[in-house]
């Protein structure tokens, strides 16, 4: 096999993606790498001028689109908004987080409820929005965000290992439903990787710091480009018999060593 076809295989020339929450974080480190790859991108979020920031930062493969992943009953006619400036759509990155740190008995349902809004009801709607643009694109790709906290017990989130758990859960569905049409759906599992929303969670918890890096062999956090080539991946031609799966982003940190 040449350096071209390693290019088509791996690349994404000519393809077209929506990344929720990615104006920042992770969306904005899976954008970078998507574009680097030949995509052209479309980052929803709720901060207009994050938005705009992170799209001169990619240049003319990125348009901003504000939108709130809660709004499940706009989900269809944003989705079409986001086909029709990109001229398709190719993959669905349901990206955008929505964090809950609490210990168990002091999680109000409202919480839950809160958290769950963002991670599971605004992907599965913004992912059966996006399934008839798949289709006429041929197939395409539906990748979901989770987190290790949905492999793992952590402390302190259970919302947000909840939401992430029932993503997961969605992967497992979704692909079997789909995957006839030659639309995938996989997730990425994060471990600990630095973003804003992590410092937020650690911060100033120097003890889980620690606890994190005594329970990851590498020693290390993850950087964000670290879940950008792995979607990168995913969303490609090489990816094209992986299906219903989660690839795992940690260095070695689940393997409960």
């Amino acid at each position: 096999m040449d350096q071209e076809a390693m290019g088509r295989a791996f690349g994404l020339t000519g393809k077209r993606a929506l990344i929720t929450g990615g104006g920042s974080g992770l969306g904005l480190a899976i954008a970078q790498c998507m574009v680097a790859a030949g995509a052209r991108v479309a980052l929803a979020g709720r901060r207009r001028e994050v938005l705009l920031e992170a799209c001169a930062q990619l240049g003319p493969q990125a348009e901003p689109f504000v939108y709130d992943v809660t709004d499940t009953d706009g989900a269809p006619a944003f989705v079409a908004r986001v086909a029709e400036t990109l001229g398709g759509l190719d993959s669905l990155v349901n990206n955008a987080g929505r964090h809950c740190k609490k210990p168990f008995t002091e999680v109000s349902m409202a919480d839950l409820q809160n958290v769950l809004d963002v991670h599971l009801f605004g992907s599965f709607a913004l992912s059966q929005a996006a399934v008839p643009y798949l289709r006429k694109a041929g197939g395409g790709s539906i990748l979901m965000i989770s987190s290790e906290s949905a492999l793992m017990g952590l402390t302190n989130v259970t919302a947000y290992s909840a939401a992430k758990a029932a993503m997961l859960g969605l992967v497992k569905t979704m692909s079997g439903d789909l995957s006839a049409e030659g639309i995938r759906v996989n997730a990425i599992v994060p471990g600990f990787i630095e973003t804003p929303m992590f410092h937020e969670a650690t911060d100033k918890d120097p003890a889980r710091q620690q606890k994190i890096l005594g329970h990851t062999p590498m020693h290390r956090y993850g950087v964000p480009a670290d879940i950008g080539w792995a979607a990168v991946y995913l969303c490609s031609q090489a990816a094209s018999f992986v299906t219903g799966t989660q690839l795992v982003v940690d260095g070695g940190c689940c393997i409960g060593f």
